[in-house]
């Protein structure tokens, strides 16, 4: 009996992977605003059966009920029948007795342009359409009860697309028939699909390519110069500040949500998002875009590549003070170090933005267990990981700058932070980074971790030390940053 069980289970785990294979065709029409995409999945089951289950995410990056953008007909599939489970992400398959299926749904936008606060559900127009990867394509359900390391074989082929209608995503360029091996949720629904009148620029590092794509005319000096050579100069300081060259592929993809010449929404609003391979920037296109918010938001996503997507975190939204707050720390000092900014610049910024936020933020003495239960629920809450973060990193980077004489300093430990990551393929937790810290330190600051960043009270920036010249003091009750401009500053360490 033993023994049975035993070939049992060895043969089992080759029993579940073996299906690890599915193919897509998204099919063109002239009316797409009205039509959507059209998708045929076709798929090969492990044995003979007349049902199979499809997952499809309802809720996805903030968006609810995104069952409402799907649909499937009995004119296309007419041997078939289906139920629809929007409560358990759920399409319900009955068929004929076999091995393969083959079955057609429909894509479609479901919202009215504009649309400025819609970010992440299908856009789909005549012009265009712009879809996240887990929303354009269904997966049988046992897809998703498989370790998430484990890859899998997408096959997608773009049927009748006009050569004008540019295709491209977060795995491949203008390419009709393409083959995808990845895993499930940190890579083929970690992607964004987009097609239409795209416009396309590219640049290489270490001889391998990076795109930028972008759609529509945009206003107030964001010409396509302006965001590809800013693009450009950003993705390759951050390559060069780690010290890593290791990607084939990347790509930034950037739509708007509202175009408009006139006043009308009174407002700048938008969102920068890291996914597999790339990034992508939606926002709103009219007279007040910002220049600076664009760049903030450009620099803090690109650092999302090292900075949460190659250093994990093991607990999410409890080690937030680390993925923001660092990546936060790291977009002021960097834009410092390539003189995207000057001096003056930066310190007004790292002033305003991080010190004086936080100060007036009336949550922040918020403990870190409390972040993770209303991250979500609060803009106040989500603030606080990300500038209570960044002002722990300036304080360590000062650190380590003074105890080394500024032979080192917080950019050394993250370099070493991101080899131990990668190399021994461990995600980040806050044991591991107080124990590099205290190798860069000679001492223990575990104490200090748990006072200010877990249990959330301010750090006396009057009272700390920092290297030479700089000096906080209190203005209007909030502690702000001084420079000694005669000193000899040694801040930016290349």
């Amino acid at each position: 009996m033993f023994r049975k069980l035993f070939i049992f289970a060895f043969i089992w785990p080759l029993f579940v992977y073996s299906q690890d294979k599915i193919s897509y065709k998204v099919f063109y029409n002239k009316d797409l605003e009205q039509n959507g995409l059209k998708v045929q999945v076709d798929y090969t089951l492990q044995k003979p059966s007349d049902t199979l289950s499809f997952f499809y995410a309802n809720k996805n990056w903030g968006e609810n009920n995104l069952f409402n953008a799907l649909s499937i007909s009995k004119e296309d599939n007419p041997n078939i029948t289906f139920e629809i489970l929007p409560e358990k992400n759920k399409i319900k398959v009955n068929m004929n007795k076999g091995e393969k299926i083959s079955l057609i749904y429909h894509i479609k936008q479901d919202f009215k342009d504009p649309g400025y606060k819609t970010f992440n559900r299908p856009r789909i127009n005549n012009t265009f359409f712009h879809v996240l990867g887990k929303n354009l394509f269904i997966v049988p359900r046992s897809f998703t009860k498989i370790p998430e390391d484990r890859e899998f074989e997408f096959f997608i082929e773009w049927v009748d697309f006009p050569p004008q209608f540019k295709l491209h995503n977060n795995f491949v360029t203008q390419i009709r028939k393409q083959r995808i091996k990845t895993s499930l949720w940190e890579g083929f629904y970690n992607s964004l699909f987009i097609g239409g009148d795209y416009r396309f620029h590219s640049f290489k590092i270490k001889n391998k390519p990076v795109y930028f794509v972008l759609r529509d005319q945009w206003q107030n000096g964001f010409t396509d110069d302006f965001l590809f050579l800013n693009l450009k100069k950003a993705i390759q300081s951050q390559r060069d500040f780690w010290e890593d060259y290791d990607q084939d592929y990347f790509t930034v993809m950037m739509t708007p949500t509202v175009s408009q010449k006139d006043t009308l929404f009174k407002g700048y609003s938008t969102k920068g998002s890291a996914l597999k391979n790339a990034f992508m920037i939606q926002g709103t296109n009219n007279p007040f875009n910002s220049k600076n918010s664009f760049l903030y938001l450009m620099h803090h996503e690109l650092m999302h590549e090292w900075i949460g997507n190659k250093i994990q975190n093991k607990h999410e939204e409890l080690n937030y003070w680390f993925s923001e707050g660092f990546t936060d720390y790291y977009t002021y000092k960097n834009r410092l170090r390539i003189k995207d900014i000057s001096m003056d610049e930066w310190l007004k910024l790292f002033n305003s933005e991080v010190i004086k936020n936080y100060w007036n933020n009336p949550q922040r003495n918020m403990p870190n267990y409390r972040i993770k239960d209303d991250f979500w629920k609060s803009g106040d809450v989500e603030k606080i990981p990300y500038r209570r973060g960044a002002i722990f990193a300036f304080w360590l980077d000062n650190q380590i700058m003074l105890k080394t004489h500024s032979k080192k300093s917080l950019d050394d430990l993250m370099r070493e932070l991101l080899k131990v990551c990668t190399e021994k393929n461990v995600k980040f937790t806050d044991e591991l980074f107080l124990d590099l810290a205290q190798k860069y330190l000679s001492m223990d600051i575990s104490y200090f971790f748990q006072k200010h960043i877990i249990s959330g009270e301010n750090i006396d920036l009057l009272k700390e030390k920092w290297i030479d010249g700089f000096e906080f003091k209190m203005m209007d009750g909030i502690p702000q940053l001084e420079i000694d401009e005669c000193k000899n500053i040694k801040y930016s360490i290349d």
